[in-house]
């Protein structure tokens, strides 16, 4: 077989024979990589100016990468005898209102523009610290693409959830406004235990850490309002609860300061004598 008449052969199968196939296949290629480098470049360059976040740059791009490849492919499809009318039938009349509807009607389709609300409202960001209470998750939001949002927790694991779920969850964002967080810390002593010696403890204990920092306004300070303040909390069946609140950073700073002074705390506690207790119950017996 000559090469004419494989020339002439592939005309049935491509629009231009396989000649012209092969520059059409080239020439998409080459604008199709034009094309993402360029919109890279400009959606970098609108996150540079503050115009956009990370959140919003990295969605706006790879949707924008979606209709390139999307038309990419149709041109190449285009190019392609058996495939053309099939391509073209879908974008004639009625055929492509019947395809965005039947695919508006999948769940890829409502992940897609709950992700477009998520990057346009804003609810959390990449980077920040986020809660959701009826799942049980905590997590730092890792990515947010167009089907599904990544958390990596603590333990550092990947959480995938669908954005349609994540669009529609109560979420906590620990990160929303700003980062700085009041961690909580609560201590049970006995009642036979000296309380003012127990909240120095605290006091001393917490003012020595280098994750703590001061919250307090010019007035405060004037006014000699304490840094750190232990209240009695709560009077339990078998002890008394105190409770501070300590101002870090961030909550990670929190989650490890918490844990130093636990430690800390109970050393100095087992030190001065002051008991933490556990529950017991007093059994009489009557003869």
């Amino acid at each position: 077989m000559t090469l004419d008449q494989i020339m002439e052969m592939s005309k049935e199968i491509f629009e231009q024979g396989i000649v012209g196939f092969a520059i059409a296949l080239l020439s998409i290629s080459i604008m199709t990589f034009i094309a993402i480098k360029a919109g890279k470049r400009f959606f970098a360059s609108l996150q540079k100016r503050n115009r956009i976040d990370e959140t919003t740059r990295r969605f706006s791009f790879r949707l924008f990468s979606v209709f390139i490849y999307t038309f990419a492919i149709f041109g190449i499809v285009t190019q392609i005898i058996p495939l053309k009318s099939t391509a073209l039938s879908l974008l004639a009349g009625s055929g492509i209102a019947v395809l965005f509807i039947g695919f508006a009607a999948q769940e890829a389709f409502s992940n897609i523009i709950a992700g477009f609300f998520i990057s346009f409202f804003r609810p959390f960001s990449v980077g920040d610290l986020v809660t959701l209470p009826g799942q049980n998750i905590t997590g730092r939001v890792e990515d947010i693409n167009l089907r599904h949002t990544v958390l990596r927790t603590f333990e550092n694991n990947r959480i995938i959830i669908p954005n349609a779920t994540m669009n529609k969850s109560v979420l906590e964002n620990k990160d929303t406004v700003e980062k700085r967080v009041c961690n909580f810390l609560v201590l049970s002593i006995s009642y036979d235990s000296d309380v003012d010696k127990a909240k120095d403890i605290i006091v001393e204990e917490a003012l020595a850490h280098e994750k703590l920092i001061d919250v307090r306004s010019e007035e405060d300070i004037q006014n000699n309002i304490p840094q750190v303040n232990p209240v009695l909390f709560s009077l339990n069946n078998s002890s008394v609860d105190l409770r501070v609140g300590l101002w870090t950073k961030d909550s990670s700073d929190g989650y490890f300061m918490l844990g130093d002074l636990r430690d800390s705390i109970k050393k100095r506690f087992d030190k001065e004598g002051i008991e933490i207790p556990y529950p017991y119950q007093n059994v009489v017996i009557r003869k």
